[in-house]
């Protein structure tokens, strides 16, 4: 069981059970139309970093959708989720090219895919089959089209006044108009995507739901959201480091977040997260690449700077199980390391 954050160190599952998505009581599942399961993955074989712009570029065209219209095409927006989950199936590295996009703040497109894919990964850390997968994509990508109506300053994070902050919490609802404007094949998403921002203890808004109130859907996707705000830069301060951004969310189980989710979160993630910066005992700094079920504790790392703070041209790859002299000392190294 999870105490505190102290514990972060002994979260890691020893057997690789999978947990199952949380019970929802009191919230009317919604259906997940059929077209999720038939829509067909690009025939054409890109890389996880291909895959990652293409997945930006199609969200782009949704938020321009939602300024002008018409309505996007669903089956463009499944295939390219179809093709991001057959990425995340095969193995880490488009998680990583998510978790590694710190350079300047992220628009809107960029959140929305990022979500998306962390939102994916997390359902399939529970199990969920590929059509319940794609859903949880779909409300991960489009959950803040609503953040078109509120102002540039509460989308760059800066300081906002009482009005301001109003706006913003009524952003959700705006998702849900405009998905409902988008027709029948959105309006299911508008009514989970709507709940993304409620918490378990009846602090998130805009409706103030607690509990079983709030869809698990909405629950996974506000995780994947909340970590991600934490982990990437904003206007009015730099991306936290990441490892610091894990034990922050781990207070947040039971009360904000169900704790089945955070320890998805961490399965994923890992002890060390992915693209975080770690100091070896040799003094290489390195990012976090891979991680061992096996051996939390041992990731993969890529050594961006040798033992004389130099950088490290080309980047070299270390597997930590297969060194065992060699170890992290520091989990928590800022970027601005790599700057100096």
């Amino acid at each position: 069981m999870l105490r505190s954050s102290e514990d972060v160190r002994s979260t890691r599952p020893k057997a690789k059970k999978k947990d199952v998505l949380p019970a929802q009581k009191k919230v009317r599942e919604e259906p997940v139309p059929e077209e999720l399961s038939a829509a067909a993955a690009p025939a054409v074989v890109r890389t996880d970093l291909e895959i990652y712009q293409c997945l930006v570029k199609v969200t782009e065209e949704v938020f321009a959708a939602a300024r002008t219209g018409p309505p996007p095409k669903e089956s463009t927006i499944i295939s390219i989720l179809r093709a991001c989950m057959g990425k995340l199936r095969e193995g880490e590295a488009l998680l990583v090219e998510t978790m590694r996009q710190h350079q300047g703040v992220p628009d809107l497109a960029e959140r929305g895919a990022n979500s998306a894919i962390l939102s994916m990964r997390l359902a399939m850390e529970l199990a969920a089959d590929d059509k319940r997968c794609l859903a949880v994509g779909l409300c991960g990508l489009l959950h803040d089209l609503g953040m078109l109506k509120v102002s540039e300053e509460a989308i760059r994070g800066k300081r906002l006044d009482e009005a301001g902050i109003e706006l913003l919490k009524r952003h959700p609802s705006e998702s849900q108009r405009i998905l409902e404007d988008f027709g029948p094949a959105f309006a299911w998403v508008g009514r989970i995507v709507v709940q993304v921002h409620e918490r378990r203890d009846g602090s998130g808004y805009p409706r103030g739901l607690s509990s079983e109130e709030v869809h698990e859907i909405a629950q996974l996707v506000g995780l994947a959201d909340t970590y991600l705000a934490m982990a990437h830069p904003r206007a009015d301060r730099p991306a936290l480091v990441v490892y610091n951004v894990l034990k922050e969310v781990i207070d947040m189980r039971r009360t904000i977040f169900d704790t089945k989710l955070v320890k998805a979160l961490i399965n994923i993630v890992s002890i060390f997260p992915l693209g975080s910066l770690v100091k070896l005992n040799n003094n290489e700094i390195g990012r976090v690449i891979g991680t061992s079920h096996l051996h939390p504790t041992r990731p993969k790392v890529e050594i961006l700077l040798d033992s004389r703070g130099r950088p490290q041209k080309p980047p070299r790859q270390m597997i930590l199980e297969e060194e065992p002299m060699v170890y992290i000392v520091n989990p928590a190294i800022a970027e601005g390391v790599l700057k100096k």
